[in-house]
């Protein structure tokens, strides 16, 4: 609720940066295909890790090594997003 808010005080042009500029937010391309696959493959994974990505840390802090497969996988995946991202269609 508070980012459906906050994106209408950015289109509205109420909120502007610290520099004083508009905040611009592109309109996203419509389609729900996309959307669904995008978020059964983050909820697989984050339902086969069992965390959530804050938690990760607690759970690493907690003495769990094991997540520090997830956390690798998670990284990983950041990584492999940004260098083909150019390339995905979105």
């Amino acid at each position: 609720i508070l980012g459906m808010i906050m994106m209408t005080f950015f289109r509205r042009k109420v909120i502007k940066t610290f520099e004083g500029k508009d905040i611009i937010v592109p309109p996203k391309k419509p389609g729900i295909y996309r959307n669904l696959f995008g978020g059964i493959l983050f909820g697989l994974g984050w339902g086969l890790a069992g965390a959530c990505p804050g938690p990760m840390f607690v759970l690493l802090g907690q003495g769990v090594v094991a997540i520090l497969v997830v956390i690798f996988g998670a990284t990983f995946g950041a990584f492999l997003y940004g260098v083909f991202k150019e390339k995905l269609p979105h």
